[in-house]
């Protein structure tokens, strides 16, 4: 494996679990301690993360105000195949909704083929992107988290209020069979919450590990959802808990 592979596999390993061990890496990659110590120092000289005694751990203490660069970084493959079943999903004249996650993100490339959508998010990247000239693209504005790019707050939830959209793209930090639709901070719970009221289907983005998983904040029941697009195939489990909500798969 090739160095900046293993770094970013590390990354991904960073973001999801909140820490990583020198030892257990090394283990796992089949290196030495020393090379894991030198990969850390690297992610930690971009930005990514903070050395750690034996370790390291996001950069930021809130996975969602880790810098939109780290993020994006993470399960880009999964991100991929989340984007291009979405593209089937939305159709040619659609209102949608797309939080600012980095899954609904990679979507936009996605939707550059299709005509006549209006996107309605809460995302800066988005919105600065060249890929939504096609499209109408609006803000629906709110306090600016400058290290995630996002907008949060009363003022944000107000404006999606108001939509009435055919499609939200919305994606979440952890999903579990008890606890439901999970988030880290209860500013962006409030915020998909918002998308979840103002869609007539709505679309969860969520790659196959947040499944089983836990954050803070539960954002909702699964019940709220019409469609869970993710890259591979659930555990029977989770095909059964779906199909007896109602809700449908895409894998």
């Amino acid at each position: 494996m090739l160095a900046i592979e293993r770094k970013k596999k590390i990354l991904e390993q960073v973001v999801r679990n909140r820490r990583v061990v020198v030892a257990e890496l090394s283990e796992q990659f089949g290196v030495t301690e020393e090379t894991i110590r030198r990969d850390l120092n690297g992610l930690e000289k971009d930005g990514y993360v903070d050395r750690t005694h034996g370790g390291a751990v996001p950069r930021k203490a809130e996975a969602e105000d880790l810098p939109y660069g780290t993020r994006h970084l993470t399960n880009l493959d999964a991100k991929h195949l989340i984007a291009a079943k979405v593209a089937e999903i939305v159709k040619n004249g659609q209102s949608v909704l797309m939080d600012s996650s980095t899954t609904a993100f990679e979507a936009l490339a996605a939707l550059k083929a299709h005509s006549d959508l209006t996107l309605i998010t809460n995302s800066v990247r988005l919105l600065s992107d060249t890929d939504a000239t096609n499209h109408t693209v609006i803000s629906v504005g709110g306090e600016l988290r400058r290290q995630s790019g996002t907008f949060v707050g009363p003022l944000t939830v107000r404006s999606i209020s108001q939509f009435n959209a055919d499609v939200a793209l919305i994606s979440c930090k952890a999903l579990s069979l008890e606890g439901g639709i999970m988030e880290t901070n209860i500013a962006d719970a409030e915020v998909k919450r918002a998308f979840i009221s103002s869609a007539r289907c709505v679309c969860l983005l969520v790659d196959g590990g947040k499944f089983d998983e836990s954050a803070l904040i539960t954002i909702g029941g699964l019940e709220n959802i019409d469609i869970v697009v993710t890259d591979r195939k659930p555990s029977d489990a989770w095909v059964e808990h779906l199909e007896g909500l109602h809700v449908k798969l895409v894998y």
